[in-house]
């Protein structure tokens, strides 16, 4: 069993010293944050209560693909007959997929993290925190290492990724997740560097998939921030310029960062 490096920094300069020293032996780094140390990487399709198995998940799946595709027209101008850019939009708007969002960039990550944690009533953080770092290029090698695989990242396009695509049979599906590049179909997706890990057949959350599979033990990393550093680190994160109108850039991000800034909740 192969077990993921952990850190537990204290403050910004720590946790930057730390991805600094991950960014300077690999070409690639991607990043994730979680509002609670204790959440897996698994995608939103497979978070309902009942634990449903597989194949329960691809007809899930493909009944949302349906509804949207039947609904969503009156509300949108694209052309979505791409059936992989509709994933990306449904994910785009919160609805469940195979798709888990990552990030180009530590600091949105770390926003992410530590803007959605949960607060006692005296706002004091009930949770830690964490940030993941993956080398994608180094995933994607080992789970596609049943065929050839030229070492990219890979994107809607490629040969690589026909057996994830939206409504392909179960039995056709490949089993583990890869990293991607997705459509960039919206301010934010850019604001936000905003990249993605696709999941096929197999639901089981990277981790576990990590531990249990033949990678090597440095392509996942896990950086967790403890509840009482939380605040310090977002107030440092803040201070470098990494504020909501950033992560949003419309409207409702700068009304989240003018409340903020004058002290509204």
């Amino acid at each position: 069993m192969t077990k993921f490096e952990s850190h537990e920094p204290n403050s910004l300069t720590e946790i930057l010293s730390i991805v600094e020293s991950y960014q300077s032996v690999r070409e690639v780094v991607w990043y994730r944050g979680v509002n609670n140390e204790t959440h897996n990487l698994a995608p939103s399709i497979v978070r309902l209560p009942n634990s449903p198995k597989e194949e329960d998940i691809i007809k899930i799946e493909k009944e949302i693909y349906a509804t949207f595709s039947q609904r969503s027209p009156p509300f949108i101008e694209k052309d979505f007959s791409n059936s992989w850019r509709s994933l990306f939009f449904m994910q785009h708007y919160g609805i469940p997929t195979r798709l888990l969002d990552w990030s180009e960039s530590p600091f949105v990550a770390l926003y992410f993290a530590l803007s959605s944690v949960q607060r006692t009533q005296t706002g004091k953080p009930q949770k830690d925190v964490a940030m993941w770092l993956c080398d994608p290029i180094a995933w994607n090698r080992t789970a596609l290492s049943h065929i050839t695989y030229k070492g990219e990242i890979l994107d809607e396009n490629c040969e690589e990724i026909k057996a994830y695509s939206p409504g392909t049979e179960i039995d056709h599906r490949a089993t583990k997740p890869v990293m991607i590049y997705g459509t960039h179909n919206s301010p934010r997706i850019v604001a936000q560097r905003g990249v993605f890990a696709l999941f096929g057949k197999g639901l089981t959350p990277m981790e576990k998939i990590f531990e249990d599979e033949a990678f090597s033990k440095d392509i996942l990393t896990k950086v967790i921030i403890k509840k009482e550093h939380i605040d310090g680190v977002l107030k440092s994160l803040f201070q470098k310029g990494i504020t909501e109108s950033v992560i949003f850039p419309d409207l409702q991000g700068l009304a989240l960062e003018i409340r903020r800034k004058f002290g509204y909740k």
